[in-house]
């Protein structure tokens, strides 16, 4: 008599031999519950208690047995000739366990029994496959049971076995290698966590595990998080395996497909929750004026303004250069995340104490940084429709150099920012020119503004073409002598040169405008591209004053000739824009008349940063930032973007 032992998980067939070459095969004895099979005309055909078969069997006596449910189980099985006398008997023993991992593969925050879909993942409203959020808030394994619950974590649940193992059998958790880089597991136990597989967030040397310290037969409450967004080398996808393990091998498994949740921008038609700036009061340059202008303008609209101290930003002034504020999500948390860019100037340290349990952070390194790596150079536009490809979150717009210019002087966005952004997908980038500029930013020549039009916004653009035009007309209307820039000076405001100049003057200086009809031209590639991904009307694109310096032989790169209108910071239906000391005629500037004819129906604050700002070449928006909420019933896995691709 022949003994054979399995170890198996539900309704997996347990296949063995029991090749004899005459006689017949009796199935003698099964517990219930079990299946024994043969193979007949190259199907498996299951063999009824009692009954017999010929010999031999095809496929060398190949047989198997199967149980739908745990348990253990038996089976005999005799070999006996032709007048029923017994020659030979195997004896088959099945352990069948219950081995399943389980997640919240239909998106509604409550991990089901084994949900449809969770060896999946597709794009798509009420479709499958399960969420995790990369934890960069200061959560860690410290925290209690209840803390994780409540926090960013993703909870995965390893069901009971429902019998006991048996003897050299185990169950465990694997990942492979390079997704146990990127995410920790941790058991519940008692009160608190413990890491069970994937890296230890505490110790940066040590090994990630990749597989599990054996789980009893009791299961296990888990709890996921991720330490890494979607880039150019991580899809986002993570496979958790369960293995059932007899001596080592592998005896059966259980598999969850998991989603890391990408980074997203916030445009400006969202409302703002906070707006941030820098107090250089104590500095060599100081924004006494900007920052009560701006704290009038945030007190009038009940937005927060939080104020930067020196000792904080330690002289870095620029703000937005330093971070972009978006947001991460899944179906049962929303985390605001801040984006620290490469820069890595004073405000780094600022930027670093804002994480906390309720604020995300963290940090795209690569080459070395040039400007066009600082987050002046990222925007987002509005949601928008591009021939028909839905964009629910809108498109990001950077700045890069122009299309075939690959001279070593050329700039361009850093390739390991460039691919992060893309491998975000749900916000496929459109790359504007703006390496003609000295900072090279875009948002030096473009903005987004809410909107009561078909497209919910407007399109603002830089436009030398428009100044000339509000120029002309003032030299048309008699108002050559009227003066710009009167009684400011440029660079230090008591030992500068001083920035006066009349209209007639400088409508007549011929180089000026020739630099800026080649800056106009710039601008219209701009525009078209714009036009073109984004899908947007000419009356959906608005054309503000804005004039640049001629390049000099040392620097063939400009910037804005006087306080450019377009970076400004928007608050809903208020623009906080840079005051442009243009001509004044009767009493209003002409450049301000020209932002207001151009955007009625925006309620425009005019505010003073021409030696905190404008002459360290930035404006407003380069000295704010403004964190704002997301929209609260548009969720990313619900819509597929770009390239996107199901499993």
């Amino acid at each position: 008599m022949a003994d054979l032992r399995f170890v198996q998980t539900r309704a997996t067939a347990a296949r063995f031999t029991f090749n004899k070459r005459d006689g017949r095969i009796v199935l003698a004895e099964r517990s219930d519950g079990v299946e024994v099979r043969y193979v007949e005309a190259d199907a498996w055909t299951q063999l009824a208690a009692g009954e017999t078969v010929p010999a031999p069997l095809a496929y060398e006596g190949l047989m198997s047995v199967v149980a739908a449910q745990s348990g253990f189980y038996r089976a005999l099985i005799h070999h006996v000739d032709g007048s029923g006398r017994l020659l030979d008997e195997l004896s088959v023993e099945l352990h069948v366990l219950h081995v399943r991992v389980d997640v919240d593969a239909d998106r509604d925050g409550v991990i089901g029994d084994n949900e449809e879909g969770k060896r999946n993942w597709v794009w798509g409203e009420q479709q499958r496959g399960a969420i995790a959020l990369v934890n960069n808030d200061r959560d860690s394994a410290s925290l209690t049971l209840r803390q994780a619950e409540d926090s960013e974590l993703t909870e995965v649940l390893v069901r009971p076995t429902r019998t006991p193992l048996p003897p050299e059998c185990e169950l465990v958790l694997v990942l492979t290698r390079d997704e146990a880089v990127r995410v920790s597991i941790y058991r519940a136990v008692n009160r608190g966590l413990e890491l069970l597989l994937g890296r230890d967030p505490t110790d940066d040397d040590a090994e990630p595990r990749t597989v599990s310290p054996p789980l009893g037969a009791e299961g296990a409450r888990c709890f996921l998080e991720a330490h890494e967004y979607p880039g150019p080398f991580f899809e986002g996808l993570l496979t958790l395996e369960l293995q059932l393990r007899e001596q080592g091998r592998a005896v059966g498994n259980d598999r969850a497909v998991v989603r890391v949740a990408p980074w997203i921008m916030t445009p400006n038609t969202l409302p703002v929750e906070e707006v941030y700036a820098c107090d250089t009061r104590a500095t060599q340059v100081p924004n006494t004026e900007f920052l009560r202008e701006l704290k009038d303008v945030c007190r009038s609209l009940d937005v927060p303004l939080r104020v930067v101290p020196v000792d904080e930003h330690q002289g870095d002034r620029w703000i937005q250069d330093e971070v972009e504020f978006g947001f991460s999500e899944s179906p049962t948390h929303m985390l605001p995340v801040v984006c620290d860019s490469p820069r890595d100037r004073e405000l780094d340290h600022w930027s670093r104490l804002q994480v906390g349990p309720d604020l995300g952070h963290f940090q795209l390194a690569g080459s070395t940084p040039n400007s066009l790596d600082s987050f002046g150079n990222l925007e987002v536009s509005p949601p928008v429709t591009v021939r028909g490809r839905r964009y629910p979150f809108g498109r990001i717009v950077f700045g890069g150099r122009e299309y075939g210019d690959y001279r070593e002087a050329s700039r361009q966005m850093m390739p390991e920012l460039r691919r992060f952004l893309h491998a975000q997908r749900v916000q496929a980038p459109i790359e504007l020119y703006t390496d003609w500029l000295t900072v090279g930013h875009v948002d030096e020549i473009v903005s987004f503004v809410p909107a009561r039009n078909e497209k919910g916004f407007q399109v603002l653009l830089a436009s030398p073409r428009k100044a000339r035009a509000v120029l002309a007309r003032l030299v048309e209307e008699g108002h050559g002598d009227a003066v710009m820039f009167e009684g400011l000076r440029r660079g230090d405001p008591e030992t500068g040169r001083p920035a006066a100049v009349r209209v007639q003057q400088l409508t007549s200086n011929l180089l000026f405008w020739e630099a800026n009809e080649t800056f106009q031209t710039s601008m219209d590639l701009n525009r078209e591209m714009l036009l073109m991904e984004l899908d947007v009307g000419e009356a959906d694109v608005v054309e503000l004053p804005v004039l640049f310096w001629p390049p000099t032989a040392s620097d063939p790169r400009t910037a804005a000739f006087f306080p450019d209108m377009v970076n400004q910071l928007v608050i809903g239906d208020v623009s906080v824009v840079p005051r442009p000391y243009g001509p004044r005629i009767d009493g209003v500037d002409a450049f301000e008349r020209a932002f207001r004819d151009a955007l009625p129906e925006r309620d425009v604050r005019f505010v003073d940063d021409w030696y905190a700002y404008h002459e360290q070449l930035g404006e407003v928006h380069c000295g704010t930032n403004a964190r704002r909420r997301p929209w609260p019933d548009l969720h990313w896995w619900e819509h597929r973007p770009d390239g996107a691709f199901d499993i």
